[in-house]
């Protein structure tokens, strides 16, 4: 094939995996008050993306895929360790992944990482650390919607007035009744944030057909299989709320981390976990240091170049939820903005849109 003609067929290619025309009114201009505020939120900070052309959506039913992955994780609970609770979220599609695991096969061989598992509290291991430029490489080529929200911890409650802590227990009450578990007030706030975001997000890529599968980590929301049972099928419930009419999924599953590890399937969640773990870390600290004087954990800085770089297949988003001075709800996307030094072993692949931050410890 000429090179030509080699490159007609790779647009060709790229362009069928571009979801045109995305429908980015899944609440249907229903009285805004029978939906969640956090997800009328989330559907505003989409609408305005697109509105200002920065929005792309994968096609993830091109080339007869016919399943979903998604694979979410979160950060910034610890006690103390985060100003920001963070959701990251990955959208794939399933039929899409082998190309991506022949790659890490290579990757793992290539970097000795056995069965490491790529998470961001591991960024300390050198070998993984090393890895990681080739791992986002390999991440940027699977079609799908990586999508990340950082929520300010002062902000009680996503699902009623900001600090009406009563809602938990509504929440509580509202579920039980339903008979969809009995769920602690001190996580039934985060079930309901990660829920509705998944379940929003298989709405918006699914097609009419596909089957769907979730995979969460281990995690307060799913501990074991009986809460694992009751988050699902309270995602099952949420999905049909998203679902536009005439639009059916033929089977719904989920899973946990499996037991023993799967490689294959953990690589996948994993860049959820390293998303979502420097977004947190590097929003805590841009509350209290400025700019200049900012440093993340070493590796980090490479998410962010992942962030603030376009994918061959990957499309992603970052946004912020949180508290203005007078004590409003604000929200945006995370502006990601470049300072890499010159001697950076970045600096020679300057992405197109700048990131933040430059450096590491």
């Amino acid at each position: 094939m000429d090179p030509e003609e080699f490159q007609r067929k790779r647009a060709e290619y790229l362009d069928r995996l571009i979801l045109k025309n995305p429908v980015l009114n899944l609440l249907q201009n229903h009285p805004k008050d029978q939906y969640p505020y956090f997800i009328q939120l989330f559907e505003s900070l989409l609408q305005q993306m697109d509105e200002q052309g920065k929005l792309i959506l994968p096609n993830l039913s091109a080339f007869t895929n016919n399943s979903l992955g998604i694979f979410s994780d979160y950060s910034g609970e610890g006690a103390g360790s985060s100003n920001y609770l963070t959701y990251s979220v990955l959208v794939c599609g399933y039929g899409y992944t082998s190309v991506f695991h022949d790659k890490m096969a290579q990757i793992r061989k290539k970097f000795q990482l056995g069965e490491t598992e790529i998470a961001f509290k591991e960024f300390r291991r050198g070998k993984l650390r090393a890895a990681l430029p080739d791992y986002l490489a390999a991440a940027n080529e699977l079609p799908g919607f990586l999508c990340t929200v950082a929520v300010d911890r002062r902000i009680a409650t996503l699902f009623g007035p900001h600090n009406d802590r009563t809602v938990f227990r509504r929440l509580k009450e509202g579920l039980l009744s339903e008979g969809l578990g009995d769920w602690d007030l001190a996580v039934v706030e985060k079930l309901m944030r990660v829920v509705h975001m998944a379940a929003y997000l298989a709405a918006l890529l699914a097609a009419d057909g596909q089957k769907i599968f979730w995979m969460s980590d281990h995690d307060s929301i799913c501990p074991n299989e009986g809460k694992h049972g009751s988050m699902m099928a309270i995602f099952d419930r949420v999905l049909r709320i998203y679902t536009r009419p005439g639009v059916n999924y033929p089977l719904i599953g989920s899973a946990r981390p499996f037991d023993p590890p799967s490689i294959e399937m953990n690589d996948l969640l994993s860049l959820a976990d390293v998303v979502a773990g420097s977004v947190a870390q590097y929003l805590t600290k841009s509350d209290t240091e400025s700019p200049e004087e900012l440093v993340v954990k070493n590796g980090a800085e490479r998410v962010f170049l992942f962030l603030g770089t376009e994918g061959i297949g990957l499309r992603k988003a970052t946004f912020v939820i949180r508290l203005n001075n007078n004590s409003e709800v604000d929200a945006g996307p995370m502006e990601i903005v470049a300072r890499i030094p010159a001697s950076h072993p970045m600096s020679e692949r300057q992405p197109k849109k700048p990131i933040s931050p430059p450096t590491a410890e």
